[in-house]
């Protein structure tokens, strides 16, 4: 929920910090301006002036961070010398986002070198602007005031699946798996699917190639992550790995799903598994858990420390949490995460974000998927939870009154005989990018356990999603 100044989980005490800044086109709900080309900023003879109508078409950058002092480029038509650009809120001028100075370019192009306040207000803003004759143009939601720190991509869309507890981030696009951290920056780790890091940022797992051969990458230096791979099962043809945890005495575990066959007859039938690893010793095993009755395939979303299993069953149909490699709970719906208690999960059902519960009485499993609203209920409701934390923190994405995806934060109160959820959701805010032919605008894949807690995942910048982090606390 928006409130003055700042994004509030309500009660929770949960705010929004700032985040980075990358300079990108977007704008006011048209399409993408390409990067300006700087020219002298002499003045324009009077005859060479421009009687195009003034208008405001778009900035570059398109979003700002808090207490960040930028210059912006400014399009549209009609500027003249001593144009002056204004940032307004709600159509009101807010010294919230103050201009220092305004340099005239051409009659389509301003400079604006702006002070955006700590305090000041994550949302859309308009710029306008004024001429000395007196005529103003407007551009509505030109410039988002955001807290998403971006973190780049290896090219195309970018996929994010894990944070660590040191901030470090773990996904794949285009170009390739990558892990990002504050010292060395977005790591390319080649032709990889990463789909997991743990928590101590020590290791990254996924899988390589098209033969899904079960990966991980161990950080020797923070530029430096050294592949490795893991066992498979026998008459395996292909693994990956989608979830990591540690034990209390720092045992790593790393959860997925094995391809596997029953026998090494010709046309022997082939399912996935859900397997876990285990490092002992420096060594791996892998050990297969049982599928539910009348269930033929399997595959782990999530692991945590207890070793329970969050996962998927028979092509996505249903799911199922695993308290030991041979019992199981079937859920109604998709599991995605299970917070590090194993008292909640979170996950989607039908399209539409849910959660599931163990009753602290009876320590059974609630099976029936709770919904979670969408940011904009009375809109639509679609979207999906994708991770929890031990404080009920939830993160994933929802459906906003634009009818597109959006990066989304709930909290859980557990301390009660059932889960209340706190206050109505978060919006988390993007990279300037509002009107999109794209489903999503962005989307939030991870949260970590410790305070302050740090969200990760996409937002669109340009119509490419970029990996990125948003800062609670």
């Amino acid at each position: 929920m928006l409130v003055p100044n700042r994004v509030r989980l309500l009660t929770s005490g949960l705010l929004l910090a700032s985040g980075g800044l990358l300079v990108a086109a977007a704008g006011c709900g048209h399409d993408p301006v390409a990067a300006p080309t700087v020219r002298s900023v002499a003045a324009t003879p009077a005859a060479a002036r421009s009687a195009t109508a003034l208008a405001v078409s778009s900035t570059s950058p398109a979003f700002g961070d808090q207490g960040a002092t930028v210059d912006v480029h400014v399009f549209g038509s009609g500027f003249a010398p001593g144009a002056q650009a204004t940032w307004l809120l709600n159509g009101v001028a807010d010294s919230h986002v103050h201009t220092n100075s305004t340099s005239y370019i051409s009659a389509s192009e301003l400079v604006a070198n702006i002070t955006i306040a700590t305090d000041a207000q994550l949302a859309f803003w308009d710029v306008q602007v004024s001429l000395s004759s007196g005529k103003n143009g407007v551009g509505s939601d030109c410039f988002e005031v955001t807290s998403a720190e971006v973190l780049g991509t290896t090219g195309g869309d970018v996929n994010v699946y894990g944070i660590s507890e040191q901030l470090q981030v773990a996904g794949y696009a285009t170009g390739g798996g990558f892990v990002y951290d504050d010292e060395a920056g977005l790591v390319n780790l080649g032709g990889a699917m990463v789909m997991a890091i743990d928590p101590s940022g020590t290791l990254a797992a996924g899988k390589v190639g098209d033969n899904f051969i079960p990966t991980i990458w161990v950080r020797q230096t923070a530029a430096n992550w050294v592949a490795e791979q893991l066992p498979q099962l026998p008459h395996s043809i292909g693994a990956r790995v989608q979830g990591a945890a540690r034990t209390a005495d720092g045992t790593l575990l790393l959860a997925g799903l094995d391809d596997s066959a029953l026998s090494t007859k010709p046309n022997a039938a082939r399912h996935n598994r859900v397997v876990l690893w285990r490092q002992t010793s420096g060594n791996w095993s892998i050990q297969k858990y049982t599928l539910p009755d009348g269930s033929v395939s399997g595959a782990a979303r999530a692991v945590n420390g207890l070793a329970q299993i969050a996962g998927r069953l028979d092509a996505d149909s249903t799911g199922a949490v695993w308290e030991d490699a041979v019992t199981s709970t079937r859920l109604d719906g998709l599991p995605n995460a299970i917070n590090a208690q194993g008292t909640l999960i979170v996950g989607e059902r039908s399209g539409y974000p849910v959660y599931w519960w163990r009753d602290p009485n009876s320590q059974t499993w609630h099976t029936t998927g709770v919904p979670l609203p969408s940011i904009a209920p009375n809109s639509c409701s679609g979207g999906t939870a994708n991770d929890v934390n031990s404080a009920g923190v939830i993160v994933g994405s929802s459906c906003n009154s634009a009818g597109k995806s959006q990066a989304t934060v709930w909290l859980l109160d557990f301390s009660g005989a059932a889960p209340v959820l706190v206050g109505t959701p978060t919006a988390l805010p993007g990279l300037g990018t509002k009107n999109t032919t794209a489903t999503d605008v962005s989307s939030a894949a991870a949260v970590t356990d410790a305070a302050p807690y740090v969200v990760a995942g996409g937002a669109r910048s340009n119509g490419t999603r970029l990996a990125v982090r948003w800062r609670l606390r």
